[in-house]
């Protein structure tokens, strides 16, 4: 328990020490945003990113534990693209419409599931699999320093049910440097909810059997967590990009109020690298 209050601490003050030494310096780190995109031609070359980032985060929603786990980065783009913000939380997606300042398209996540033994409050509720999501996302440029996103996907396996997010980033840009930071909102369905943060009639009983005295909960749907991410890239030019981030969370309704939650606040912090290629032409 020490060992996690002492994380979350680090976590919390990784996050706003990044933050606030940037804003403290805007004046003198701050150069024009880039060019306002542009539609795209249909001439143009595409490029597809690739990469992978490694973040510690709860080790379930809701846990006051952490633990460590990988995720994807994947994109495709067309060249007047290419330097068009694209955030390291950002889920798998692809532009299927994109005039430079508004974007539609698919956007994809796997969701790790949760283990039964991943924590002592987890005791008889059974374990969670692997669930994966498919939905749209779009973003919007009101003016060329801010992108807001969205994106409504919905889980199969694991779980059944969807999932929704709200972001925006205000983004300042400095060379080959760029910090952006911004809040976020998720939503979870009621199939979500209730796998998450619900304990039925059974897992109940097993529960108490087994000396975890787990009452009965009805999670509802709504958003379940608010909060806000900051993160710092860094662009080699050759393809290449590093990125380090940092969030923190406050878990809503049925989530916050669950008797699996052990903490309302979640942290989150990672590390990313993405590599950009050529892949030449649309075939479509």
């Amino acid at each position: 328990m020490v060992r996690s209050r002492k994380l979350r601490v680090a976590l919390l003050a990784a996050v706003f020490s990044t933050g606030g030494l940037t804003l403290a310096h805007a004046a003198d780190l701050f150069s024009p945003p880039p060019a306002q995109p542009v539609a795209p031609s249909a001439n143009e070359d595409w490029y597809m990113t690739i990469g992978a980032s490694g973040q510690v985060e709860p080790t379930y929603p809701g846990a006051d534990g952490y633990s460590i786990r990988p995720s994807l980065i994947f994109s495709v783009r067309k060249a007047s693209q290419l330097n068009v913000f694209r955030s390291v939380d950002d889920n798998p997606s692809f532009a299927i419409f994109d005039t430079g300042v508004f974007r539609f398209g698919a956007v994809g996540r796997l969701d790790w599931g949760r283990n039964a033994d991943d924590d002592w409050r987890l005791t008889g509720t059974g374990d969670i699999g692997v669930a994966v999501e498919g939905g749209a996302f779009a973003e919007w440029y009101p003016v060329e320093w801010l992108r807001t996103r969205a994106e409504l996907r919905y889980g199969v396996g694991g779980f059944e049910g969807v999932r929704g997010l709200l972001g925006a980033d205000v983004i300042i840009p400095y060379g080959q440097w760029r910090f952006a930071v911004g809040p976020r909102l998720t939503y979870g369905g009621s199939g979500y909810m209730e796998s998450y943060f619900g304990v039925n009639a059974q897992q109940s009983l097993t529960a108490n059997l087994l000396g975890n005295p787990l009452p009965v909960y009805q999670a509802s749907s709504g958003f379940d967590l608010v909060g806000a991410t900051a993160q710092l890239t860094y662009n080699f030019r050759n393809g290449f990009e590093a990125g380090v981030f940092g969030s923190y969370g406050a878990l809503l309704g049925s989530a916050a109020s669950s008797p699996l939650t052990t903490d309302t606040n979640q942290f989150m912090a990672g590390v990313s690298l993405s590599y950009t290629f050529n892949i030449g032409k649309a075939w479509w």
